[in-house]
């Protein structure tokens, strides 16, 4: 009888083995980047990009391109231009153009995540033009999609891009209290560069985070491993330029008369990467610690007050003040607790590095 049993599981699993659909890597085209434009109120043009490693070890850029409304009707198209089935397991990035994020990004988003080929730690942008642009131009020595990848990586692990992929973003999507950002890219002359970050309400693009501003909000967001940021010794020609080695962030709430009252208190642990003036003492460091902390709250401080102005929460404060109160009523915190709640930032900071220097 239990001789039967093992007999019969084998045949299952023959069988469902047999099931498997089976390409084979020479017959396929594999994208890397997916682009998405919206050219009319509902019409989407998406572009496939999908690098061809040819024999003398170059990469060349061949990129495939539909029109429809949804995100598996696009690809569906552009299988109709393709010589070869295009598959979207080794999709890394996704691009959204300005306009397309404006009017929401959620629909294509879902298909994406519902697709079982592809995982969640690809990386999504939004693109201030058209991302076909991007898609079709010869960028680095490893292909195109490689360098765009590259570039979002290397922003986030060691520049002042706050962490974001697809498993992030629909995390922020979904949860009450917080909202969604996102990267933005832009084509310049031959190359592309980050110039700043999207903050959504809920999944549209309502406003853009400079790179000027970029040290704080990710400060303020996530946790830095790298980065840096400069500053104007007040009355003085003299100018320092601090490096983050580590920074952290912690949130209080307390409650008075029915009105949250939240601070966020920064600590950084930096290094002395450059000053113009003269000899370094162990006063500068101090002033310098002083004015660094000065100016993490200021920035701190005038950012939070215009994501109050504009509804948008990415901080996550929403989120920080329902999981310490019962009962959180969120359309309360919203509509009439969240633009006159009272946000203190304070700041600790400790230069414990200067160089090699005298």
């Amino acid at each position: 009888m239990r001789l039967l049993r093992i007999i019969c599981l084998l045949c299952i699993f023959l069988c469902l083995c047999g099931c498997l659909e089976k390409e084979i890597v020479d017959d396929i085209n594999i994208e890397s980047v997916e682009g998405f434009d919206l050219i009319e109120e509902d019409l989407i043009v998406g572009t496939f990009l999908v690098p061809v490693y040819k024999a003398d070890k170059t990469i060349e850029n061949e990129t495939f391109s539909a029109v429809a409304h949804l995100n598996k009707d696009i690809l569906r198209n552009a299988q109709k231009e393709s010589s070869a089935p295009i598959v979207n397991g080794s999709v890394q990035v996704v691009l959204f153009n300005k306009a397309l994020a404006e009017r929401g990004v959620i629909e294509l988003m879902d298909g994406l995540q519902r697709d079982s080929s592809i995982g969640t730690g690809l990386f999504v942008a939004v693109v201030d033009g058209p991302s076909k642009e991007i898609l079709e131009e010869n960028l680095g020595a490893r292909g195109t999609g490689e360098y765009i990848y590259d570039l979002i990586e290397h922003n986030m692990d060691r520049r002042d891009v706050p962490k974001i992929n697809m498993h992030i973003f629909l995390s922020d999507y979904l949860e009450k209290g917080k909202d969604a950002n996102l990267p933005v890219l832009k084509k310049t002359e031959n190359k592309v560069e980050i110039i700043g970050v999207a903050v959504l309400k809920g999944d549209k693009y309502e406003m853009l985070i400079p790179n000027s501003q970029l040290f704080y909000f990710k400060m303020l967001v996530d946790k830095h491993t790298d980065g840096s940021a400069a500053f104007k010794v007040p009355n003085k020609e003299e100018y320092v330029s601090v490096k983050s080695i580590s920074s952290d962030r912690k949130f209080k709430v307390k409650w008075k008369n029915g009105m949250p009252y939240i601070n966020i208190h920064v600590e950084v642990d930096g290094a002395l990467r450059e000053f113009t003036g003269n000899k370094v003492t162990p006063e500068k460091l101090l002033e310098f610690e002083k004015l660094f902390e000065e100016k993490i709250i200021a920035e701190s401080e005038s950012m939070i007050q215009e994501f109050k102005q504009r509804g948008v929460d990415p901080v996550g404060l929403g989120y920080e003040v329902k999981s310490r109160t019962r009962g959180f009523d969120y359309k309360k915190w919203k509509d009439q607790l969240y633009p006159e709640v009272n946000v203190t930032v304070t700041a600790k900071v400790r230069i414990i590095s200067t160089g090699i220097t005298e």
